[in-house]
């Protein structure tokens, strides 16, 4: 059944109106209110109870087994293939067949011809300057956690709306993990984990890398799974905001991802380029390179594995669509016509 769902091909029209606008639109309105009332990360206890069940049945398995040491083996084997069958049909079902949405460069009125170089030379100029503009007073600032998510879900909603979704998201306020200090030795920012529906967020962010990060995971629980599709809701989320913080946060993470021959030619205040040394010493901090790599490799084959055919660089992807694709006053994006939708 696993393999079968994993090769099955599935109507866009049905991806969209009946799973994404539908069973999906359902459990994430069911499920992630649950999971905003617990304080601690659900998902880590789950995590626990399967390798802590998966050893139980081996030791069990194998002290009561039947047969050579290679017959008990081959048995355990097999039921461990099965329950990892079994979480593949979970994972599917609870989200991941949102891999096969429709992209959102193919859903919104992105125009290759205004992608040149000097188009994202001047995006690049633009993103310096907002920089430049909004840092002290995105330092300035003070508020809660609370009010924070309260103003990026704000500009948020509208976002996903006009990307296809036709249900009110329900966000799921970020928590942290037990296991910050894979994140950090990893180089991971956060993650949307759906088999507990909730967001888990590196707890070493600074205040202005979280709104993006926030945005970034919010976008996977609005039922876009592609890496690149995440962070351009992300940046027109945060970009779109009136809060000095969120703008800035948006602005941040959008220069980090500018082509390298760009960024060079950039001026950025003193203030900005010392925010710049904060967030690269936050990463060094604990960063190791090789568990880093090992890390990334691995998720690089889980993206292609599903149907994300750029894999991690899939990431950086979305400057492109945010240079060569028009936006209303609003700063939310033109969309084509959408006849996966009917």
């Amino acid at each position: 059944m696993a393999v079968v769902l994993q090769i099955m091909p599935m109507p866009a029209s049905w991806i969209e109106n009946g799973y994404a606008n539908g069973i999906y639109a359902r459990l994430e309105r069911s499920f992630v209110p649950l999971s905003n009332r617990l304080a601690f990360a659900a998902g880590d206890v789950l995590l626990i109870a399967a390798v802590l069940g998966l050893l139980a049945m081996w030791i069990a398995g194998w002290r009561r087994g039947r047969g050579s040491r290679t017959a008990r083996a081959a048995v355990l084997l097999l039921q461990t293939a099965a329950v990892a069958a079994g979480l593949i049909i979970w994972f599917d079902a609870a989200w991941a067949l949102n891999y096969r949405r429709v992209p959102i460069v193919a859903r919104v009125a992105f125009d290759p011809a205004r992608l040149t170089a000097r188009d994202i030379a001047q995006f690049s100029a633009t993103i310096a300057a907002g920089l430049n503009a909004t840092a002290p007073r995105a330092h300035a600032e003070r508020q809660s956690e609370g009010e924070l998510e309260t103003r990026l879900e704000a500009a948020f909603e509208p976002v996903v709306q006009r990307l296809g979704d036709r249900y009110p998201v329900v966000v799921s306020r970020p928590k942290r993990t037990l296991f910050n200090w894979w994140f950090a030795l990893a180089g991971i920012g956060g993650e949307w984990d759906p088999f507990a529906y909730e967001t888990v967020l590196n707890a070493d962010f600074l205040p202005f890398e979280r709104p993006f990060a926030i945005a970034h995971e919010w976008g996977h629980v609005a039922g876009f799974g592609d890496e690149s599709d995440a962070n351009l809701i992300a940046a027109l989320t945060t970009l779109r905001s009136g809060d000095p913080l969120i703008r800035y946060s948006g602005l941040f993470w959008a220069y980090g991802f500018l082509p390298d021959a760009n960024r060079g030619a950039l001026h950025l205040s003193p203030l900005v380029q010392a925010d710049l040394a904060a967030a690269r010493r936050r990463f060094l901090s604990h960063y190791n390179p090789q568990i880093y790599a090992v890390q990334w490799a691995l998720y690089d084959r889980y993206l292609r594995a599903n149907r994300v055919a750029a894999g991690v660089v899939s990431y950086s992807l979305f400057v492109q669509v945010l240079v060569a694709t028009p936006l209303d006053r609003d700063g939310l994006p033109l969309t084509r016509a959408a006849p996966w939708t009917r």
